[in-house]
């Protein structure tokens, strides 16, 4: 059973990252119903990248005291406009290079949505290592990691 939810978390960043250079149809929005009134969240991710071409960026937004989230995807340098419910939220970004399977940078940073504002949100993204790889999970069924790291 195991080695094929890590095939499955693998298939699902590869969607993740080819939907994120294609761009979405239309704006994200949380997946239930709102408990409490909504507003709408700026997600920014700041990174350094010396390279100039369309980077995916992974986004995930988890409710405070849940274990499951919601995974977005957008490019780096472009801001995420998402309507969400009120309350208080953990957001994480993984900053990928898909030609060359590497993940270039990670970051989160914890956010409180007021009903009918817009927050603004920066996750600062920095070179992973190969010990926080591991910690998140990201690996495939054989133990390797699902991305290199960026030397």
């Amino acid at each position: 059973m195991e080695p094929q939810l890590n095939w499955l978390a693998a298939a699902h960043v590869d969607q993740l990252v080819n939907r994120a250079l294609d761009g979405l149809p239309s704006p994200a929005v949380w997946p239930h119903p709102p408990k409490a009134a909504g507003g709408t969240v700026e997600i920014s991710v700041r990174h350094h990248s010396t390279v100039k071409v369309r980077t995916p960026v992974i986004l995930t937004l988890q409710e405070e005291n849940s274990r499951t989230g919601t995974a977005f995807s957008v490019v780096l340098g472009h801001t995420a406009r998402i309507a969400m419910p009120g309350g208080r939220y953990f957001g994480a970004a993984m900053v990928v290079n898909p030609a060359r399977r590497t993940l270039d940078g990670i970051g989160w940073s914890r956010l409180a949505v007021n009903a009918h504002r817009t927050s603004p949100l920066v996750i600062p993204a920095q070179r992973p290592s190969a010990q926080q790889i591991f910690q998140l999970g990201l690996r495939k069924a054989d133990g390797t990691p699902l991305f290199r790291i960026q030397v």
